[in-house]
């Protein structure tokens, strides 16, 4: 026999990656279509955290996955980057533009700015100049929103002033080429506190093995009365219900972090945000005729279809995108 210092360690039981808990229930198994390894999805009792172990690794995120010939047939980095304006991503581009303004505005309205109480202050001779928005797009990719906030150049009367956070190729043509403030890993981990007024975070939580860690980053960097703009799959909707963990969007090569809007709104105050529930619009439009990419009748229907308010509302409904939240991080004001 061994002596048990030479036994082989057991595998370590998974915990959530959100909140640490073990009470975890297996919903069950299945192979990824790239990596042919057999993938397991656990979900947390505590705060309905769904997790794919074991993680695949940020590898697989190569230039033939930006091409839309990984497990993302729906990407496409190349054209994005040349022109956003050629893809159907700025129909999700120019809604989340209005939520944010929205808010923005909301805002403004209950406390007014140190630099608007002193310009209606001051003469008309001598004005203020509105203080910079300060904008980070946390997994920037391509760039497109980048690019469409840019030409903006304000919002919500205020000079934009933008970020990126990403890596790889891309995030390197836009630091170069493009003339973006792009932050790597290390970059943004030493970012001061309260830098920004507006984050974004679109599609990109449930890439991440540990979306605790962003929540908690994101939460650090925005400012109070900061919003965050995030969007991910929801897998309470009732067409994720009805297909359980064979439904497309349970890639587990790629997502690993699954949520729904409890588990999310849970996440959001553990860390001191508070959840912000919001109404998609161009967004509702953007997810169905991207899954529509490589059909273009099917696209061209969907198009026709989505001007009409009620079909949106149903395919919202049916796809929980407006019931996940955002959030903003709360003022000191009274």
């Amino acid at each position: 026999m061994k002596a048990p210092d030479l036994l082989p360690p057991r595998p370590t039981a998974p915990v959530c990656r959100a909140c640490g808990s073990a009470d975890l229930v297996l919903r069950g198994k299945k192979s990824g279509e790239f990596i042919r390894t057999e993938f397991s999805f656990h979900q947390c009792r505590a705060c309905e955290l769904l997790f794919v172990e074991p993680f695949s690794g940020f590898e697989i995120y190569n230039d033939a996955y930006y091409r839309g010939a990984g497990p993302d047939p729906f990407v496409d980095y190349e054209t994005e980057y040349r022109d956003y304006r050629r893809t159907d991503r700025a129909l999700e581009f120019a809604d989340l533009a209005r939520l944010a303004e929205a808010h923005l505005a909301a805002s403004s309205a209950s406390y007014p700015s140190s630099a608007s109480s002193a310009s209606s202050a001051s003469s008309a001779s001598s004005p203020v100049s509105p203080s910079p928005l300060h904008w980070l797009d946390f997994g920037c990719g391509a760039g497109g929103f980048l690019k469409f906030l840019r030409e903006r150049a304000t919002f919500a009367g205020r000079p934009l002033q933008l970020s990126g956070h990403d890596v790889g190729s891309y995030a390197e043509l836009l630091r170069s080429t493009d003339g973006f403030r792009i932050l790597d890993f290390d970059e943004i981990s030493r970012e001061p506190s309260a830098q920004f007024d507006v984050i974004s975070l679109i599609e990109v939580i449930e890439h991440l093995p540990e979306p605790a860690a962003a929540i908690a980053l994101v939460a650090r960097l925005l400012k109070p009365g900061g919003l965050l703009l995030l969007t991910t799959g929801n897998l309470d909707s009732p067409v994720a219900r009805r297909h359980g963990i064979h439904y497309r969007y349970c890639a587990p090569e790629i997502h690993v972090s699954l949520f729904n809007p409890r588990c999310l709104a849970r996440l959001y105050a553990a860390h001191g945000l508070t959840p912000l529930p919001v109404r998609y619009l161009g967004t509702v439009v953007f997810k169905v005729v991207k899954s529509l990419r490589h059909r273009p009748v099917l696209r061209a229907l969907a198009h026709l279809a989505l001007k009409f308010p009620p079909f949106v509302r149903l395919v919202d409904h049916l796809y929980g995108v407006s019931a996940m939240p955002c959030a903003v991080k709360p003022t000191t004001h009274s």
